[in-house]
């Protein structure tokens, strides 16, 4: 009975399919069992919203939704973190701005701790991380932020007090919230079409300034926040925000405010760090005061390091430079270059 449910629910397959295809708003070189995925993630919510109110469809879903489905989700012990992308991925193709925001601001940071002990087991061994991390429970979906920045710190305070802070560092930057390799392909790409890695560094500005630029026409969210022509203007006065500079042997980027329109328009500095720091698993302890190891934004700088290293093809060493959580205006980091990219042409 259930499967003749889900065949009458309306979802454009065909139109969410060429929205993938362009690749603007979801990962590029999505697989083919993901879109299936996905779809049938729509299915299942858009029955949810049918039996709540026949009237409902996911252009006109709200937040409320979101989170019956969450509810309806958890019960049956499903992929949260799964089910939850391909809501979200559905939701820009429909134009629904609502749900996009609250599953945005669910899945933000939800899966990094989980994924982190992952790396943990892989870089120590199941025995000696089992010991370390005993315990130690993992925030739910749907965990307030405020309570994330206590959990943040235990993990820490369990990795440092066992491991030297090299083998810390090593497991942070390992990029668990970066995606898979494959969305970054387009960076590799870049690269190989390039004279050298200057013009590289150039694609890449042109190219986020370009997609800033038409989130403020269309007046879409880029991840969380919009786009006006003052946060605009601020990227393109500032290369390293914008994309990267290359300085000698290194790159040296700073990251982008994650709420550059109250950032910019902030005076209290305290605030202006807050509306920057893009980590939800330590934001809040910059207005609670929760002191969080420094080496934590190590986490930040294997996001930040991916697409270099599928563009270089092999790993790029990394170093923090400057962090909103250490007390500084901002997020910088420097990526080391591989020698062979160094010697002019490419």
């Amino acid at each position: 009975m259930r499967a003749l449910v889900l065949e009458v629910v309306e979802v454009d397959e065909k139109g969410f399919r060429k929205f993938v295809a362009e690749g603007k708003r979801v990962p590029p070189n999505l697989s083919e069992s993901t879109i299936r995925q996905n779809i049938r993630t729509v299915k299942e919510f858009e029955t949810l919203l049918r039996k709540r109110n026949a009237k409902k469809v996911f252009s006109n879903a709200t937040a409320n939704d979101v989170k019956a489905f969450v509810r309806q989700q958890n019960k049956k012990k499903a992929d949260m973190w799964t089910n939850h992308l391909g809501l979200l991925r559905y939701s820009r193709f429909a134009g629904n701005e609502e749900v996009e925001l609250a599953l945005l601001l669910m899945l933000d940071g939800y899966d990094v701790l989980g994924k982190l002990t992952e790396a943990v087991v892989k870089e120590i061994g199941r025995k000696k991380s089992k010991r370390i991390l005993k315990g130690f429970k993992l925030p739910e979906i749907g965990t307030s932020p405020k309570r994330f920045p206590k959990v943040t710190k235990e993990f820490m305070n369990r990795l440092e007090s066992n491991l030297d802070q090299h083998t810390c560092r090593r497991i942070l930057l390992t990029g668990v919230h970066a995606g898979p390799p494959e969305y970054y392909l387009d960076e590799k790409k870049m690269l190989r079409e390039s004279k050298n890695v200057d013009e590289y560094l150039s694609k890449r500005r042109k190219k986020l300034i370009k997609e800033l630029s038409e989130h403020m026409k269309n007046d879409t969210l880029f991840f969380t926040q919009r786009i006006d022509k003052k946060s605009l203007d601020f990227v393109k006065k500032n290369p390293e925000v914008a994309g990267g500079v290359r300085k000698g042997d290194r790159i040296f980027q700073t990251k982008i405010p994650y709420m550059m329109i109250e950032c910019l328009g902030e005076k209290d500095p305290t605030m202006r760090r807050y509306y920057y720091c893009h980590c939800p698993l330590a934001r809040e302890s910059i207005l609670s005061g929760l002191k969080i190891s420094q080496d934590f934004c190590y986490c930040s700088a294997g996001y930040e390091k991916r697409p270099y290293e599928v563009a270089f093809g092999e790993p790029v060493e990394t170093e923090v430079l400057q962090s909103v959580l250490w007390g500084d205006p901002v997020c910088r980091f420097a990526m080391r270059i591989p020698k062979k990219y160094l010697a002019g042409k490419l």
